[in-house]
């Protein structure tokens, strides 16, 4: 894919900053070119790269610090993700794999009786090494785990028809409810047919107290629960004969 598709696909997602960025660029570009790769079950020695698009259900919520429940909780509630990756074939037994996600999250929140509705987008960098098992049809079972980075650059609370934004600064303390980044650390596993679609579940679940305001007092640890799938580019179906024995 040529580098004016790539762009025109890039401005598609103009209105979020962050698509904007040398990051995205030199990532998105990488997951293009490597729908090229031919990686249809690769020898030990292949250093193979290849990419694909994501589309997951996730479920969101804060692990709260310093305060009881009952004077304030968070709930998961429901969002969905969208992104793609690139995935480097090391070895038949190891790779590392880059996702690039755009989320939108919800939480439900209660906190001295006061329910509310957090909503939350964001885009999130995760860094996958990843253990995997190959069947004779080329189809795998795989496992990954490795430290996630997300950016944040919307967070609004709802109660009643008001609308509080988490990232606005005090004026005299200057400091907003909550930092609009986190780190910690991501789980998945997931199947992949030999044709290159795959069902996968991911656990991602922050060491980072995003709090700003109080962070000495309470906090907040952002997790998310994901389950979805996803389709990586440049295999082929192979032609053999036989079950699925592990290799």
């Amino acid at each position: 894919m040529s580098y004016l598709r790539t762009m025109r696909l890039i401005r598609f997602f103009g209105t979020i900053q962050f698509y904007r960025t040398p990051i995205f660029i030199i990532f998105f570009t990488a997951l293009c070119g490597a729908g090229r790769s031919f990686a249809s079950c690769p020898p030990d020695s292949g250093r193979v790269v290849t990419g694909g698009i994501k589309a997951e259900a996730n479920a969101f919520a804060y692990l709260m610090t310093g305060v009881s429940p009952q004077v304030a909780k968070t709930t998961p509630g429901a969002g969905v993700s969208i992104g793609g990756f690139v995935f480097f074939d090391i070895h038949k037994h190891l790779a590392l794999q880059i996702d690039i996600f755009y989320h939108f999250k919800q939480a439900h929140t209660e906190q001295h009786g006061i329910k509310a509705n957090l909503r939350y987008l964001s885009v999130e960098l995760p860094f996958y090494v990843v253990g995997q098992w190959r069947f004779k049809d080329c189809s795998r079972l795989f496992v990954g785990t490795g430290p996630d980075v997300d950016f944040g650059y919307y967070a609004v609370l709802e109660s009643k028809g008001e609308k509080f934004d988490l990232y606005k600064k005090d004026d005299d303390t200057e400091l907003s409810a909550m930092q609009n980044n986190s780190m910690g650390w991501a789980i998945m596993a997931g199947y992949e047919f030999p044709f290159g679609l795959q069902i996968n579940i991911a656990y991602k679940g922050a060491f980072y107290n995003v709090l700003d305001a109080n962070r000495t007092e309470v906090g907040a640890y952002p997790y998310t629960l994901s389950i979805g799938a996803a389709y990586r580019f440049g295999l082929t179906t192979p032609k053999r004969k036989g079950g699925g024995d592990v290799d």
